[in-house]
């Protein structure tokens, strides 16, 4: 799922909740336990702040948005039907918006009200308890009755369920063919790397020549119990997106040469995938941060994954390993005869596979 944080503020997502890798979460967001958020779904806590109770429903393609400092609050066990849209509103526990209908801002929808398909909840209006409005505006027609909140308490059992089956593995993603898997896993951010680089020209071409430059890690919120029991390693790895490469080469002049190489003969960051690898040495773990050093990669680096750096399994000896054309490179480089920073030639935009 994408998640980003704004101005510092990162969503906080349960982790009982099930929010689909098509969702969008920006920024102030509370998610409750046991949650289910589908594909499509955009929750903005930008400017504002969205709090979200437990064992609400938030379907496919809905837009949750609230104004600056202020709040939309929705309730716990609330559902937000396909396509429906709330913006500063609060909407009580229990209550239904259905398809496509807009509960506007300042608006209050009651416990256990329901807002019938297309419907309007215009600025300022109040819903109370226990009814069913439809219409735009929407306006009461009925109370609820009993047989039908027992209808709709157990569709919100089934969403409950259903986010817990998709947490344990029962939604996976297809291929063209259709066998099961992803031959190219969906990728997230899961964080930012703040370095001193701004731009590529001047940027350490790998981390081990950076001369001990120090970056820091902001990793998302939901994800720091993930960094338990990393304090006792000395290196991590970091796998990062090259953000700010535009398409590919599979020809290059790398850095250091004046002859054309196959890509993959080289650590050019002009790559089909834009992957970077680079092992830092980790100075101190706050919270959510890291402390790095000897980081190689552009300010506000995307994060992808972190892995402690083990030697057995990481590292070769020096005299075990041939580095093919860039041998000559290297041995300038252990002699101090060459400078190992980057130029721009690969944030110009290149030719896709030429």
């Amino acid at each position: 799922m994408p998640t980003y944080s704004f101005e510092g503020k990162q969503p906080v997502i349960a982790q009982s909740t099930y929010v689909a890798p098509e969702a969008v979460i920006i920024g102030n967001v509370t998610l409750g336990e046991k949650c289910y958020v589908g594909p499509g779904a955009i929750l903005r806590g930008d400017w504002g702040k969205i709090k979200i109770d437990d064992r609400t429903i938030i379907e496919e393609l809905v837009f949750v948005h609230a104004r600056p400092d202020d709040v939309t609050r929705i309730g716990t066990r609330v559902t937000l039907g396909h396509g429906s849209m709330v913006h500063n509103a609060t909407i009580d526990e229990g209550a239904v918006i259905g398809m496509r209908a807009v509960v506007s801002d300042f608006s209050t929808v009651g416990a256990y009200t329901i807002i019938g398909e297309m419907s309007l909840v215009k600025r300022g209006q109040s819903i109370p308890p226990h009814k069913i409005a439809v219409g735009v505006p929407a306006a009461v027609i009925k109370d609820v009755e009993d047989d039908r909140l027992l209808l709709h308490r157990n569709a919100k059992n089934r969403y409950v369920n259903l986010a817990k089956k998709c947490n344990n593995g029962a939604i996976e993603r297809m291929d063209s063919s259709g066998r099961s898997g992803d031959p190219i896993p969906a990728t997230y951010p899961i964080g930012v790397i703040r370095t001193p680089f701004k731009e590529a020209a001047g940027t350490p071409i790998q981390g081990p020549l950076s001369k001990d430059a120090k970056g820091t890690v902001v990793l998302d919120a939901p994800y720091q119990k993930g960094l338990d029991d990393l304090d006792g390693f000395s290196h991590v790895t970091l796998i990062y997106a090259l953000h700010r490469i535009q398409a590919f080469k599979l020809k290059v002049k790398p850095y250091l040469d004046s002859t054309e190489r196959g890509i993959f003969a080289t650590r050019s960051p002009c790559r089909p995938n834009p992957i970077g690898i680079t092992t830092v040495r980790l100075s101190g773990i706050d919270g959510c941060h890291l402390e790095v050093n000897g980081v190689d990669m552009l300010d506000e680096t995307p994060l992808f994954d972190i892995k402690p750096a083990v030697p057995d399994f990481d590292w070769y000896p020096k005299d075990a390993v041939r580095c093919g054309w860039f041998e000559p490179h290297l041995k300038c480089i252990r002699e101090g005869k060459t400078v190992p920073v980057a130029d721009d030639r690969f944030h110009q935009r290149p030719l896709i596979g030429k």
